[in-house]
């Protein structure tokens, strides 16, 4: 679809501030005035514009400066009391009959809504409905603005020379997603669950690497062979126990022994669990009283607080309730663990009161060890149950360790099944270089004739790799990345045209002062020629020095401004002649 028409609204006197009509071919936003005064009147701003009605959620970047952190108050104030809101008509063929015609509105004060054909919608649901019209996808894969920022290229932070990876924090399976659908190289589906496995398998092992970390673990052959000389280790010890009982006395009352060492073993077995127990929960008791005396940056979680309550107006709650309740979560997680603590250890006093009991009432069984081997076999009992607890230990670590390991293969089973499997990825191998190939026919001539280099775009089938690259490039001034990507840009609304692939007919770049003379001339012809629209912010004194006429200037020039008439203090256009405008029917969008 094209871009037809933009408006500017004052919601509360229901007038339209400024009009905006665009053409096919290049579109162009002219600052008028002096370097020195440049980027002073809206013409970046307009292309924010583009951008918010394009489903930015960033409306706030209308008005706020991300480098500087600053705002531009007088201009947040005039969006606040005149609650300006902003429209847009899309339509599918650029002449009369204009086919579907759709109307985006977004309100830039604080909690305005979004609107396609007058349906209010969420933001979420605004973008969905967008990447079907724009994109024709019903099933959000690839998102909408994971699409639209290679068509919408309004940077809020200056120049970005890699115009390629247009997302912030994505991963490589992601933009091959975004890539595979705009060059038609195979199914999104497949490419969003190549996403998810990739990012799952990304997930466990860094869980695998903190799980070595905490159990300071190197590898499974190294517990499988601590495991072995723990248990021979007990075998030993073992036998040295039973080597200290009177040998004469105990084939006599082999059975009572028996009993009584069982019964002994199993309480003597009991009082290690629960002193492991205890140990363990007064380590994370421990731990929640230090976390609890820890002393938080309260500036910065002010800080943090606030801009959350930005984004969700309606939390009602303050800051200060915010401190008490975390510190009454670490009151109850100590009362919590206090509680747990003096359970274990009344049961631990019961077990040892137990304990001394049986001794008191079979100390003549018991006394059939050796008084002078007494400390040894107890000695010995004790190394008997930490062995035991070690090798429970080690035991757990390896079973753990099995399970990362076969969780770890499904996940890269199944990741070399979507990247190489299956008739949808067999089919790819011979598709992505007829793709490239249709590409390149436009990128490589529209480049030469712009500042004659010959690059050509590449396309990666290697899954654990960023998809697409560019190579054969000479130079790399920034005027030279900014001509690439108008080359790039220009070429792909010809190979969309040409493949038949459901894509925006429009393309916004921000400034271009630092494309050469004859560059931007080049740019601005062949923009002219396709069947699509560049829409693009320019000085006019670059326009006078690339020697492009006034009478192209004028023509080509959908938005003049200046300091004396900046983007939002325009002439306001009545009612009766927004009404005598040539406005195309509007059609429901279902």
């Amino acid at each position: 679809m094209f871009i037809k028409s933009l408006r500017i609204l004052n919601t509360v006197t229901k007038t339209i501030m400024r009009e905006i009509s665009f053409h096919k071919g290049a579109n162009l936003i002219v600052d008028t005035e002096a370097s020195n005064r440049h980027n002073k009147v809206g013409k970046t701003t307009f292309l924010k514009l583009i951008d918010v009605l394009m489903g930015a959620q960033n409306k706030e970047g209308i008005y706020q400066d991300h480098d500087t952190n600053t705002a531009a108050i007088a201009l947040q104030d005039l969006i606040n009391k005149k609650r300006i809101a902003v429209e847009m008509t899309l339509v599918q063929k650029f002449e009369p009959p204009y086919g579907k015609v759709v109307e985006l509105r977004v309100d830039l004060f604080p909690r305005g809504h979004y609107y396609i054909n007058n349906e209010q919608l969420t933001i979420r649901k605004y973008q969905k409905r967008l990447n079907s019209l724009l994109f024709g996808i019903d099933n959000n894969t690839p998102t909408f603005r994971q699409l639209i920022n290679s068509f919408v290229r309004v940077s809020l932070r200056g120049d970005n020379n890699t115009f390629l990876r247009n997302l912030t924090q994505t991963n490589s399976a992601t933009y091959r997603c975004v890539y595979n659908f705009l060059f038609n190289i195979s199914d999104p589906l497949l490419d969003k669950k190549l996403s998810q496995l990739t990012t799952e398998l990304n997930h466990a092992k860094e869980s695998l690497k903190e799980y070595k970390r905490v159990n300071t673990v190197d590898d499974i052959e190294q517990q499988r062979q601590i495991l072995s000389a723990l248990e021979n280790s007990y075998e030993r010890t073992k036998a040295q126990t039973d080597n200290i009982l009177n040998p004469n006395e105990y084939q006599n009352n082999k059975d009572k022994i028996a009993l009584v060492r069982n019964e002994y073993t199993k309480l003597t077995d009991q009082l290690s669990e629960l002193n492991y127990r205890i140990e363990q929960i007064q380590s994370v008791l421990k731990d929640a009283e230090t976390e609890k005396k820890r002393q938080a940056n309260l500036d910065l979680s002010r800080k943090f607080f606030n801009e959350v309550c930005s984004k969700i107006p309606d939390i009602n709650k303050t800051f200060e309730d915010m401190v008490r309740f975390n510190n009454k979560l670490c009151d109850n997680k100590i009362s919590y663990f206090k509680d747990i603590e003096s359970d274990l250890l009344k049961e631990k006093a019961l077990l040892e009161t137990k304990r001394q009991t049986l001794l008191a009432r079979n100390n003549r069984y018991l006394s059939l060890i050796g008084k002078e081997n007494i400390d040894e076999y107890e000695q010995l009992s004790d190394s008997l149950m930490q062995l035991k607890q070690r090798i429970g230990k080690c035991e757990e670590i390896i079973d753990t360790l099995n399970r990362y390991t076969d969780n770890l293969t499904f996940l890269q089973k199944n990741i070399d099944n979507y990247s190489t499997g299956g008739s949808e990825r067999k089919e790819e191998s011979g598709i992505y270089q007829v793709r490239m190939n249709s590409f390149n026919k436009y990128f490589t001539p529209f480049a030469q004739r712009i500042n004659e280099e010959s690059p050509f775009l590449v396309y990666s089938p290697d899954t654990g790799k960023f998809p697409v690259s560019i190579s054969a490039l000479s130079g790399s001034s920034t005027g030279t990345r900014k001509s690439l990507i108008a080359a790039y840009d220009l070429a792909y609304q010809q190979f969309a045209i040409a493949n038949q692939i459901h894509a925006p007919r429009f393309v916004v770049h921000d400034v271009v002062e630092n494309v050469e003379g004859d560059d931007l001339r080049t740019i601005i012809s062949i923009a002219n020629d396709i069947d699509a629209q560049y829409i693009v912010a320019v000085l006019k004194e670059k326009l006078d020095s690339s020697h492009i006429s006034r009478t192209e200037q004028k023509k080509l020039t959908i938005l003049q401004l200046s300091d004396d008439d900046k983007l939002f203090e325009g002439k306001t256009v009545s009612d009766a002649e927004a009404s005598n405008k040539d406005t195309p029917m509007l059609f429901d969008f279902e």
